[in-house]
């Protein structure tokens, strides 16, 4: 890549041609029509000198701006092919940066959904730590609320192998689809609907998942879609 000294060098040297080409031509010129052999007025053989003085010194100059151009359009390629050559540097760099987030953000949301499991085994083992936990609804006894507790789990579960690319969507539907084959964790799933509805963003990996489990128990209880 030229840089602006290069081009200073260069309008430098193209001027130096210029001048040496116009010395060339009136030298030529001068010696053409000082020549005796072709001394002739009525052939005008000074102008011809002339002209073809003039003549041969354009074509210097010419070959040396094309030669100038030539290189000039060498080193802009070279300039486009280091610039592409930067721009798939940093694509592949942010590429990694990305990639690096996202698989520090699941970490870090497997590490929340494992301080919540852990939570959730205490207050199963322990029923006075059950009572921390609000009820599933008015009517739910300690025993159907252990249950539920563990119902949670276990979506909670598939929600995380989902998300983390063990299942795909045909083996999460199949896998909830037989789960709901408990009637426990069907109850679960109807009183939770609700919260659950209005509490998971749309448009997320746990929304869909969600929706695909909305199928799974509507298959399981033959409800139409």
């Amino acid at each position: 890549m030229m840089t602006g000294s290069g081009w200073v060098r260069e309008i430098r040297m193209m001027g130096i041609v210029v001048v040496a080409s116009c010395l060339v031509s009136v030298g030529l010129t001068i010696a053409l029509t000082n020549l005796p052999g072709i001394q002739s007025n009525s052939q005008g053989n000074a102008g011809q000198a002339y002209g073809a003085a003039a003549a041969t010194a354009s074509v210097v100059v010419l070959i040396y701006i094309a030669r100038t151009f030539h290189q000039q359009g060498e080193e802009a390629r070279m300039h486009r092919e280091a610039l592409e050559a930067q721009r798939l540097e940093l694509a592949l760099q942010r590429e990694g940066a990305q990639e690096q987030y996202r698989s520090a953000q699941r970490a870090a949301e497997a590490a929340v959904r494992s301080q919540h499991r852990k939570l959730l085994h205490m207050a199963i083992e322990d029923p006075v730590l059950m009572e921390c936990w609000p009820r599933y609804g008015a009517g739910v006894s300690a025993s159907r609320q252990k249950q539920y507790m563990y119902c949670n789990l276990i979506i909670s579960h598939h929600c995380m192998c989902y998300e983390l690319g063990y299942f795909t969507d045909a083996e999460v539907e199949y896998s909830l689809y037989h789960i709901f084959e408990s009637g426990v964790v069907r109850d679960f799933w109807q009183a939770t609907r609700r919260g659950r509805d209005r509490t998971t963003p749309h448009g997320g990996v746990m929304r869909k998942f969600y929706d695909m489990a909305e199928v799974a128990y509507a298959r399981r209880l033959d409800i139409p879609e």
